[in-house]
This record gives C-alpha cells, sequence and structure tokens, in this order.
C-alpha cells in the first residue's frame, strides 16, 4: 500500500465465491486479502472488487483502475479522487 501524489497503490489478494463480502486481514507483505461472493470468471470477481473499494473509499468507479492481475488473485489496485480511508486501510 502506498499513496503517490493523492493516488492510492493497494495490493490485494482476492478470495472469491466467499459467503460474504469483506476485508480479511493482511498478508506478511502488507497485501489485504478481500473475500467477494462472485466466482473468478468472466470479470465478475474484479467488477465486484471494484464496486466494493468505490464503496469503501467513497469514490465513483471510474476514479479505481486494475493496474495488474486481471486474471489473478493477486491484484494491484490503482484509487484516485477518493473522499475517505476506511479503518482497515490505516492498520
Amino acid at each position: 500500500m502506498s499513496g503517490e501524489s493523492g493516488t492510492l497503490h493497494i495490493r490485494i489478494k482476492v478470495i472469491p465465491r466467499a459467503g460474504v463480502i469483506g476485508i480479511r486481514g493482511r498478508m506478511a507483505d502488507n497485501t489485504v486479502k478481500i473475500a467477494l461472493k462472485a466466482p473468478p470468471c468472466d470479470g465478475r470477481a474484479n467488477a465486484e472488487l471494484m464496486k466494493f473499494l468505490a464503496g469503501e473509499f467513497g469514490t465513483r468507479l471510474s476514479s479505481i483502475s486494475l493496474l495488474l492481475g486481471a486474471s489473478s488473485r493477486k491484484k494491484l489496485v490503482a484509487i484516485d479522487s477518493y473522499s475517505r480511508i476506511p479503518g482497515w486501510y490505516r492498520e
């Protein structure tokens, strides 16, 4: 996780097909684990992840970019123009 000139970069490990959407902790390298209900096919998990992050950071979907990992469980996401920082990001 880092922030450069108003942009946050977050390393994420997605846990697809979970019962509940939400944060599941951090890995040793500071990667945030996020559980999603959507399966990892047809971009559905990526879409659910972007929607979840937009809600958490109080921003539009267009302010969130998937930089790496479109077809992987490990992803790098950039967030611009956010209005709040969720507690799990600060921890």
